[in-house]
């Protein structure tokens, strides 16, 4: 069925707001909600009720994965990585999560408190998601794929968190932006946000649609699968 991918929101609540005033469900939201922009709790409420009223799904992005590595998760047995927390406090855009939540860097205990209703969803979320229309389908990874065999790498994305090795290159690697598996069938479609883009790529075997990369002069976008249309925050 048609769905529309959400490029990464990155705190900015407004735009999400405005993006989604001209969209009709389901959605796809390509990962890294959080992070940058002002508003990260807005978001995170938003885009979980619309996960929560089977309107929307979620994928893992790389600023999700910095949080939880760096204040642990309990629902994934990861210890607090204090290497991983000072680098998301300082190089992720997490100091704008704080300030949101009203706490400062040495408050990790006020920091879980606040994002405690949307921890465990975060744990959840997906590192892959398919679908499929007919003879077209499309496969979404946070920062995309490599040109490695299709099989072996969805595979072990589905299986998520049990093979990290503490920087999965699915969500962190930006040389994916411009690569898909050599044996990807012509009729499928790689989808992922991650490397911004001043607008959308949209050819038959990828789709590019983060055109933020959470800074403030930039407009959130979206684009309707199979149609390839794009619609964005501030047109």
């Amino acid at each position: 069925m048609s769905v529309t991918f959400i490029g990464d929101v990155h705190g900015w609540s407004s735009r999400l707001d405005r993006l989604l005033a001209k969209l009709t469900p389901p959605f796809l939201f390509v990962g890294d909600l959080i992070d940058r922009g002002p508003d990260a709790l807005t978001v995170l409420r938003r885009v979980h009720g619309l996960c929560a009223g089977g309107q929307a799904h979620c994928l893992l992005g790389n600023h999700e994965y910095a949080l939880l590595r760096g204040i642990g998760s309990a629902a994934l047995g990861l210890r607090a990585d204090a290497a991983y927390y000072a680098a998301w406090h300082q190089r992720f855009g997490g100091a704008a999560v704080l300030q949101s939540c009203g706490v400062d860097s040495q408050d990790i205990d006020g920091l879980r408190k606040s994002l405690h209703p949307y921890l465990e969803w975060m744990a959840r979320m997906p590192w892959i998601m398919e679908g499929r229309e007919g003879k077209q389908g499309w496969i979404a990874v946070h920062a995309g794929l490599d040109e490695s065999p299709l099989a072996a790498q969805v595979r072990r994305l589905h299986e998520g968190w049990r093979h990290d090795d503490g920087h999965p290159a699915a969500l962190f690697d930006k040389q994916r932006a411009f690569q898909v598996p050599a044996d990807l069938p012509e009729e499928c479609c790689i989808v992922s946000g991650h490397t911004p883009v001043t607008d959308a790529v949209i050819t038959p075997q990828r789709i590019l649609c983060d055109t933020s990369g959470g800074m403030p002069d930039r407009p959130l976008t979206a684009v309707v699968w199979p149609e390839g249309r794009v619609i964005s925050s501030e047109s």
